[in-house]
């Protein structure tokens, strides 16, 4: 099939010579011939059935590709596999013997000839990471998964926006927090179903508390399990249901709420956990809030409810049983939070000495620069050590701090510091540009995530056609130095959807990667996909 650009004004054109002609009967050929003479025939032509031979192939394989009309195009022909030319062997008029190129990828073989585009069959390449097709990826969730979580006994707890999750037909479906089995069925020992799990919102941040084996978890709801007043945090039970305790009221009544004592208003983005057991909470919020059960009304001396409020403003630290941390940049003069920062932040990272790495699209913290880039140390203040001079000159989306504490940024900024580096940067733990790490021209579009494999390789998802030249969907996989790996990248990668993240599975080669998609390797994939690497 042969694929031509045919710009607006020129189908226009067409348009009022076809009414001018339809007007104007002396204008038809009398002959009874098109006016417009013969259409123009495809040069060459891929067979119908069993077009390549064999069906599938690694790398550097050669295959047989049948047709017509290949022998007189033939110093013009060019194969490309998921967009990148393969080696032509031989050529004849009925066949083509081409090599699988080292990156090439699944998806449609294409010729060109010329300007001339021809569309053939699907054709899957084969390589190291694959999308494990036994893994019931395809049944997944009628939502967004925005995190993984590993958990003991071999099961991992997943949360987002999804209602429903491996066709469960459970009453009441299931509510944005979900554990799964190693092999992605839905592990029903955990508690599912009606006036369960938050209310409406999202689950992101989980984080495993082993001494009281529960979870704490954060997002956007206000209730949970109808226990009221569970505001964006919340502890939940090992196997379901929000942990929550009994207060007296003055009347001598008891209400049911949150076990800890206070939560947010608005969205709780990230959590961590400190080593003396204090919570690290960033997100999008500007009030702590503490619901107050032991007041009365004047006149009829029934109970009543205040939600006390501090204003915080995007980071807070919180004590073990939820109370605010009025030693964490905290004004006490005034009972509020101080400044942070002057736009959203997008990812965190709490390092090992309890500081404190954001990223976003702020370019302030607390008045003093911070340009898209920013450590702070244990008590909330800037950390002037860590100096990314001029930093990103636009959003950075999100981090990874490799064990070496060198730390990879991904974003929709083409310099940072005044150097070029187009979506990926790496950089030294004091904020200075890795020369080491070097993408090449990176991404037609922009990254949002970036992962790493164990063996070191870098796994970058966001929106994109090509990378570093190279043909990829939204997914591409890097070597440690930040080029596209030679082998990695066999698969389609994704067609629909974002990645929200990707974890190594316990005891496998394997990682699982959620987010919105529907779609990995053009094979079914609702919001998760376990792949397989060697």
């Amino acid at each position: 099939m042969m694929r031509r650009t045919i710009h607006k004004g020129f189908i226009g054109s067409i348009a009022a010579v076809a009414l001018l002609a339809a007007c104007q009967k002396e204008s038809v050929n009398s002959d009874g011939g098109s006016p417009y003479g013969e259409p123009v025939l495809p040069a060459i032509s891929f067979a119908e059935e069993r077009a390549l031979t064999p069906g599938k192939g690694f790398a550097n394989d050669e295959i047989t590709i049948k047709g017509k009309g290949f022998l007189a195009v033939k110093d013009r022909l060019v194969i490309q596999f998921g967009g990148t030319a393969g080696t032509i062997v031989s050529v004849t008029d009925s066949t083509v013997k081409v090599r699988i190129p080292e990156l090439g990828s699944t998806g449609a073989v294409s010729a060109q000839v010329g300007q001339e585009f021809y569309y053939g069959p699907f054709f899957p390449v084969l390589g190291p990471l694959q999308m494990d097709t036994v893994y019931p990826g395809f049944r997944g969730a009628n939502g967004q998964i925005l995190n993984v979580m590993p958990v003991p006994g071999d099961k991992y707890m997943i949360a987002g926006s999804f209602t429903e999750y491996d066709n469960s037909a459970i009453k009441g479906g299931v509510n944005r927090l979900a554990r799964i089995n190693a092999d992605g069925t839905l592990d029903r020992t955990y508690t599912y179903g009606e006036n369960l799990g938050p209310t409406g919102g999202y689950i992101r941040p989980m984080v495993y508390l082993p001494d009281e084996k529960k979870y704490l978890i954060g997002g956007s709801f206000s209730g949970y399990d109808q226990v009221t007043n569970v505001h964006c945090i919340a502890k939940v039970n090992t196997n379901g249901g929000v942990d929550n305790v009994s207060v007296l009221r003055p009347s001598g009544a008891t209400v049911a709420t949150s076990a800890l004592a206070g939560g947010f208003r608005g969205g709780v983005r990230e959590i961590f956990l400190q080593k003396d057991g204090k919570i690290m909470v960033v997100g999008d919020f500007k009030f702590y809030v503490k619901p107050n059960y032991k007041l009365q009304t004047v006149e009829l001396k029934t109970d009543s409810m205040h939600l006390d409020s501090t204003a915080v403003f995007q980071i807070a630290r919180l004590h073990p049983d939820g109370e605010l941390d009025s030693s964490y940049h905290y004004d006490l003069a005034n009972h509020q939070g101080k400044v942070t920062v002057n736009a959203p932040i997008s990812s965190a990272v709490l390092l090992p000495d309890d500081k404190l790495l954001i990223a976003g699209n702020f370019t302030t913290y607390g008045g003093q620069p911070a340009p898209h880039i920013a450590r702070l140390n244990p008590d909330g203040t800037l950390d002037q050590s860590f100096n990314p001079g001029s930093g990103a000159d636009l959003v950075i989306f999100d981090m990874l701090v490799q064990p070496d504490g060198k730390i990879i940024c991904a974003g929709r900024f083409t310099r940072f510091n005044g150097a070029k580096a187009i979506g990926l940067v790496r950089l030294e733990a004091n904020g200075a540009i890795d020369p080491t790490f070097n993408v090449g021209d990176g991404a037609d579009g922009y990254a949002l995530k970036i992962n790493r494999l164990p063996g070191g390789e870098l796994l970058v998802a966001g929106i994109f056609r090509k990378f570093a030249g190279v043909s990829r969907n939204n997914f591409v996989v890097l070597t440690a130095e930040g080029a596209v790996h030679k082998s990695y990248n066999s698969n389609g990668g994704i067609t629909n959807g974002f990645v929200e993240q990707v974890i190594p599975m316990v005891g496998q080669k394997a990682a699982l990667m959620v987010g919105s998609f529907t779609q990995f390797d053009f094979r079914s994939a609702n919001r998760i996909v376990k792949m397989k690497y060697q």
